[in-house]
């Protein structure tokens, strides 16, 4: 029999600073932002481990939860979003002005097209997968919370629905919101299944 691993998928809560790029950007959460994950996660969920995006926007919340629940913390650097380089910190608005066919080819297809200077769609998948598979390996037959961000959740559905990569943005994935997978492992290889999907606050 497969051994298997369940993994919560949390985006974080809103963020200070507004409608912008914000990959590698380090803001905190808004008031309203906490109040928006603790509201999610009410109820009767429990945790082997916590893990988490080092950002600020992720890591803040999960050491709250962690000391809270007495759960043990991983925060782990490959969780965090993609970079989104030259339009880090920008809104969408202000890259229309500067780089608007950039922009246009990159809403278009996400995987082909590169913001400037910002990080290549394939090495984000690589390293968001790469580390899927550790801590699905490491915390085997467990439950795991993994705080993060909205591409990385994306990524990791994709792959669990066999999903083709230009398709990243048909995913919703809110504020807050709260997706659960399965995964299982053995000799042959991991596969996983969609357990529920885009639970959150309103």
């Amino acid at each position: 029999m497969p051994k298997t691993t369940i993994i919560d998928l949390l985006r974080h809560g809103e963020v200070e600073g507004g409608d912008i790029f914000r990959g590698s950007t380090d803001d905190k959460l808004t008031n309203n932002g906490w109040n928006q994950m603790q509201t999610t996660l009410q109820g009767d969920l429990f945790w082997d481990v916590i893990i988490s995006s080092p950002l600020s926007r992720c890591a803040e919340f999960s050491e709250s939860l962690a000391t809270q629940e007495d759960v043990k913390l991983e925060i782990i650097e490959a969780f965090q979003e993609i970079d989104f380089g030259a339009w880090e910190g920008q809104s969408p608005d202000d890259v229309i002005e500067e780089d608007s066919e950039i922009l246009r080819r990159w809403w278009l297809s996400p995987t082909q097209q590169t913001p400037p200077e910002g990080e290549d769609f394939h090495d984000f998948r690589a390293r968001v997968l790469k580390s899927l598979k550790k801590i699905t390996e490491k915390h085997e037959n467990k439950r795991i919370l993994l705080v993060t961000h909205a591409g990385v959740i994306r990524v990791i559905l994709m792959h669990i629905l066999g999903m083709q990569e230009e398709n990243l943005f048909r995913l919703n994935v809110d504020y807050a919101s709260l997706s659960t997978i399965r995964m299982y492992h053995d000799d042959t290889g991991e596969w996983g299944t969609l357990i529920s999907h885009g639970q959150h606050s309103v």
